[in-house]
């Protein structure tokens, strides 16, 4: 009586489990390395009653026979017979290429994994890519086993190709070559370039008219060698917007500089020699403006304690320089001036941000920082609003790492705004925002989730709403929105079935069922 007792109390707790869920779920909004997956899964306990097996799935017998593929029922776990040995001792395996693997979604050291198996560990989805590396190692300590889905973190053992974006050290950068990505740390060697900074970087491989800056300073490459070296040491980087002398740069002929307070121009290419002291230099003194006199393309002139380029003849002549656009440009400051003439290398200096012209017509229009498609910001990483952006580039936004999946929706929407347009790449949740392709895991409401059908998943598709869009995995419980294929296994009502074919939305063992779903039974 005691006994029966006992067990009715069993089985009435085990009906109120129904209605509760044993995970919770928790959110770091904080992005950093080695971290960056903004949900958990925690158990917090068990079902109670699993003390019997489904109808169809039996309870391990030891010295039974049974076949590959069986399932068999142990202390409250359902385990597949993957080989041999199973007759020696009760599951669970006691290491990988065992008799027995356990049903979950959840990496269990002693399974069995296969190329392409998907696991969950320490709060990130792994997959299988090399399935001799992954059963010998955990998720997340060997990268040419196990691929970690959600992640963007560098990690030695991760396999990239050119374009492929990462997180070290905080600072996103750009695999710039196809070789040796997981060998050489971001930021020691050429083979990766940092995105969103002109911090002069003597790893990166640079080109002609590329802007850095250094030691607060905007230079400009004038040469295509030798941007290896620290700018200011050598000819191959020129301050922007300064005419004033310096050692290092090669001069062409008709230069103007500026030394000492007085002006010189370069009789022929010169370098290293100081103006006054050598003949290739030639003492001047610049013309002030005048409204009488004719100018053409190239003079320069000096006004109001400033130095100007004509760039339009018949509008030099007729405007005082700094009073209307495209007549003179201020050369001697790096700082952008609403009548300069821009050109589509140029970047200019503006309230304390660095801008690059995107688009000359425009750029010529607009302020920067005022209008799309005119200036890109380029000294920072995280989004701007009137930028343009290309597919795949990834931006810093409120905390979080986004990519552009779309480059017209991108462009006109910030992130996590609107479906298709940038997604969130630096944690597993579900987002409805995200573009999601078939096979794609996400977390939602404690759940792992994957895609089955990307066109129903998409556009702020809840997992678990709508049938033949995300399968809930790492159960055998029956779910009715699930998308079954032909001889999966599930579990309604403590009753095991296997489907006959696919199947969605249509419950085992209820009437018209029966095409679907027949009584599940080991080999």
């Amino acid at each position: 009586m005691k006994k029966l007792k006992l067990c009715l109390f069993a089985l009435l707790i085990m009906s109120f489990s129904y209605l509760i869920t044993s995970t919770y779920a928790f959110w770091s909004s904080n992005v950093y390395e080695g971290s960056d997956h903004g949900i958990g899964l925690v158990p917090i306990g068990k079902w109670l009653c699993d003390l019997y097996p489904p109808n169809g799935i039996p309870e391990y017998e030891l010295g039974a026979a049974y076949s590959t593929g069986d399932y068999v029922w142990w202390e409250g776990q359902i385990y597949q017979i993957i080989g041999g040995g199973y007759a020696s001792a009760p599951p669970p395996s006691l290491a990988p290429y065992g008799p027995f693997n356990e049903i979950t979604h959840l990496y269990v050291s002693t399974n069995t994994y296969y190329n392409n198996d998907v696991v969950l560990h320490n709060n990130a989805f792994y997959r299988v890519i090399n399935a001799g590396i992954a059963n010998s190692n955990e998720p997340g300590t060997n990268g040419q086993g196990w691929f970690d889905m959600h992640s963007i973190a560098w990690s030695s053992g991760q396999s990239y190709v050119q374009g492929d974006y990462v997180l070290h050290n905080n600072k996103i950068w750009q695999a710039a070559v196809n070789y040796s990505l997981n060998t050489n740390e971001p930021g020691t060697s050429l083979h990766w370039k940092q995105f969103g900074t002109t911090e002069w970087n003597p790893y990166i491989t640079y080109a002609q008219n590329d802007h850095v800056t250094y030691n607060g300073i905007l230079y400009y490459a004038a040469l295509g060698y030798g941007l290896n070296v620290t700018p200011g040491t050598n000819a191959s980087w020129r301050i922007k917007g300064s005419i004033a002398w310096s050692s290092f740069v090669a001069y062409q002929k008709d230069e103007i500089v500026l030394y000492n307070g007085n002006y010189y121009r370069a009789k022929w290419y010169t370098q290293g020699n100081i103006p006054g002291s050598h003949n290739s230099w030639q003492a001047i003194t610049l013309p002030t403006y005048s409204a009488s006199t004719n100018y053409k393309v190239g003079d320069v002139i000096q006004y109001g304690g400033h130095v100007y380029r004509a760039v339009n003849a018949a509008r030099a002549k007729a405007n005082i320089p700094g009073t209307a656009y495209n007549a003179w440009n201020q050369i001697d400051t790096p700082d952008w001036r609403w009548f300069n003439v821009y050109v589509a290398t140029d970047h200019v200096i503006h309230s304390d941000g660095i801008y690059k012209v995107i688009n000359v017509t425009n750029a010529n229009a607009n302020e920067p920082g005022t209008s799309y498609n005119a200036w890109n910001r380029v000294d920072v990483d995280t989004y701007q609003p009137y930028n343009t952006y290309a597919l795949n580039n990834h931006v810093f936004h409120n905390g979080d790492i986004y990519r552009v999946v779309n480059v017209t929706n991108a462009n006109a929407y910030e992130p996590g705004t609107i479906h298709n347009a940038w997604n969130l790449v630096n944690d597993s949740a579900w987002h409805g925002f995200n573009v999601y392709q078939e096979g794609d895991y996400v977390f939602y409401q404690d759940f792992s989730y994957r895609v089955v059908n990307a066109t129903n998943a998409n556009n702020d598709v809840i997992p678990g709403t709508v049938d033949q869009a995300w399968n809930r995995v790492g159960t055998l419980f029956y779910q009715s929105y699930n998308t079954y294929d032909t001889d999966d296994i599930v579990i309604y009502q403590n009753v095991a079935y296997r489907a006959l074919q696919q199947a969605t939305n249509i419950t085992p063992g209820q009437a018209g069922s029966e095409s679907y779903w027949t009584l599940y039974s080991n080999s």
